[in-house]
């Protein structure tokens, strides 16, 4: 009687377990398009090439609050704009997180800027 019971305990548990894998299997916790990083006080790559169509996800990879916003740090001092058939933007980063910019549906070259922080520009080039 025992023998039986536990054998059930233990194929539950098997099921319980294999059941708990397979729910969890292909979840994404990360963006999945192009992807611009943010440092302490600069991108880290100050130009990023996207297909017509689609969005960015900017990430600030540090504790460090950033302001992103349409236009560009021009010899020191900033120049607000915005390009035709840019998406307008205007977000503020707390540190260690994430937002999307876009979609991008002209073909250009779009420029952003941190407000807090001089010289730190990104420039989203669309084809």
């Amino acid at each position: 009687m025992y023998k039986k019971l536990l054998v059930g305990v233990a194929l539950l548990a098997i099921l319980t377990t294999v059941l708990a894998a397979c729910s969890i299997h292909g979840t994404s916790s990360g963006p999945s398009g192009p992807v611009a990083h943010m440092g302490g006080a600069n991108c880290t790559q100050s130009s990023i090439t996207i297909s017509k169509g689609q969005s960015i996800t900017i990430i600030n990879d540090v504790a460090v609050e950033h302001i992103i916003t349409n236009g560009t740090w021009a010899s020191g001092a900033i120049k607000l704009s915005k390009e035709s058939g840019a998406p307008t933007y205007n977000h503020t980063f707390n540190g260690n997180d994430s937002d999307a910019l876009g979609p991008f549906n002209t073909s250009g070259t779009f420029q952003f800027l941190c407000t807090v922080h001089p010289g730190m520009n990104l420039t989203v080039v669309v084809k």
